[in-house]
């Protein structure tokens, strides 16, 4: 990995400096619209939903308060909450 990509702070779950900021991608669904756009009556912009990931483990947190205290995410396709045991008995 190059000097560019490294991030300041470690992966506090693994340790890689490959920390960044994941934003959603903005998707226009109204299509071209240069007078509406100029006007400033185009798409509304979704904000605030940037999230912190790490780009060796895929851990998410949602912001940097989270981050700061290793309070990740847990994955999207878990339906367990936050700290739940996968183990059954």
């Amino acid at each position: 990995m190059s000097e560019q990509a490294r991030s300041e702070q470690a992966c506090p779950v693994c340790g890689q400096h490959t920390v960044a900021l994941d934003q959603p991608p903005e998707i226009d669904v109204m299509g071209v619209q240069p007078y509406s756009d100029m006007l400033g009556m185009g798409d509304l912009h979704q904000g605030g939903s940037v999230r912190i990931v790490c780009l060796n483990c895929d851990t998410h947190w949602r912001d940097k308060a989270a981050f700061d205290r290793n309070e990740a995410e847990p994955d999207a396709g878990s339906d367990a909450p936050n700290g739940a045991d996968d183990g059954g008995e």
